[in-house]
């Protein structure tokens, strides 16, 4: 930002500069209009008009220059600006990925020690928490029942996995009735 004032206010001391230059030149042009009028010293007066132009020219030449040089320099502070703020983010990235892998190996982190985390990325981080919290006391409670969860809620369809669901299938089929649809109107 320190940068960006610099360049904002050489840009107005230049401004300031050719403006000032600018006031002044119709002065001096105007000093060697009686002469040019008068038309008594034509060669001198041309002299003289060639050393204002091209005293008017170089410093045209230099306020381009100038121009140039702080466009340069403007151009080139947005683009650190940019690169700086490209650059933080991702290190912000690089937090939040770090912070998702410490919590999914069950660390517990302090999410609102984080201030440079944005609030998307922090509810993320406290969902996962919940999730990981909650895994860690669904594996306690599977522990402490006798074993690790072995239940599914569909019976397995391999050849032979058990006459139960065989048996199932066809006392479903005996009892099965056929309901009775209403008219549609």
């Amino acid at each position: 930002m320190n940068t960006a004032k610099q360049v904002g206010q050489s840009a107005r001391d230049l401004a300031q500069k050719i403006a000032r230059q600018m006031a002044q030149e119709p002065i001096e042009i105007l000093k060697d209009a009686g002469a040019q009028v008068a038309g008594g010293e034509q060669d001198s007066s041309r002299q003289e008009v060639r050393p204002l132009d091209s005293k008017n020219s170089e410093i045209r030449k230099q306020t381009l220059q100038n121009q140039q040089k702080l466009q340069d320099q403007m151009k080139s502070s947005r683009r650190m600006e940019a690169l700086n703020a490209e650059l933080n983010d991702i290190r912000k990235q690089d937090l939040f990925k770090d912070l998702q892998n410490k919590i999914s190996q069950g660390i517990d982190v302090p999410i609102a020690d984080y201030s440079e985390l944005s609030i998307e990325q922090k509810q993320v981080l406290k969902a996962q928490m919940e999730a990981v919290k909650f895994q860690k006391q669904q594996a306690a409670y599977n522990q402490s029942r006798g074993g690790a969860l072995t239940s599914s809620a569909k019976p397995s369809r391999r050849m032979g996995a058990g006459q139960r669901g065989q048996k199932a299938e066809a006392e479903k089929q005996q009892t099965r009735v056929e309901k009775p649809v209403p008219p549609s109107g």
